[in-house]
């Protein structure tokens, strides 16, 4: 009788559990619309000092150049970098970059677009190298593109 209550109660509990977690999923609103990525942004950090133009083309897509650095904290002049350019589509505010192994993942916001790097060995950067973290954009002007 009381394994009985036990499971009874146990399967009330997740069953309640379950509906909040829907609930508060529901309420959680959509991503507002980015009308246009196009511009320059940089990542500042001690160590790391990246930077990212973007150009939103037709058809939702979008064209990057990635130069990303890392200064070493002791030694200023020992400089390792990474360099990445392409074109991604653009779906609901993110980009998936995945090409030869390396594979990044921007999400847009109003103000600022958050990398992720998903695997650090396939990109091809120098040591300690990464496009990972928060670029800020600075402004709205077209970036020029070699490729």
């Amino acid at each position: 009788m009381r394994i009985a209550r036990v499971i009874f109660l146990s399967s009330l509990l997740l069953s309640m559990l379950t509906a909040s977690i829907c609930a508060v999923q529901a309420q959680t609103p959509p991503r507002p619309a980015i009308k246009n990525v196009t511009g320059h942004y940089r990542l500042t950090k001690q160590e790391f000092r990246n930077r990212l133009d973007l150009k939103q083309l037709a058809g939702s897509k979008i064209k990057f150049h990635l130069l990303a650095l890392w200064v070493s904290y002791n030694n200023p002049e020992n400089v390792h970098n990474g360099e990445l350019q392409g074109i991604v589509a653009l779906e609901n505010g993110v980009a998936l970059y995945d090409q030869d192994g390396c594979k990044l993942k921007f999400e847009f916001f109003s103000h600022e677009v958050r990398i992720t790097q998903v695997n650090d060995a396939g990109c091809g950067f120098g040591a300690n190298v990464t496009a990972a973290g928060t670029y800020r954009k600075l402004d709205r002007k077209s970036p020029k593109f070699d490729f």
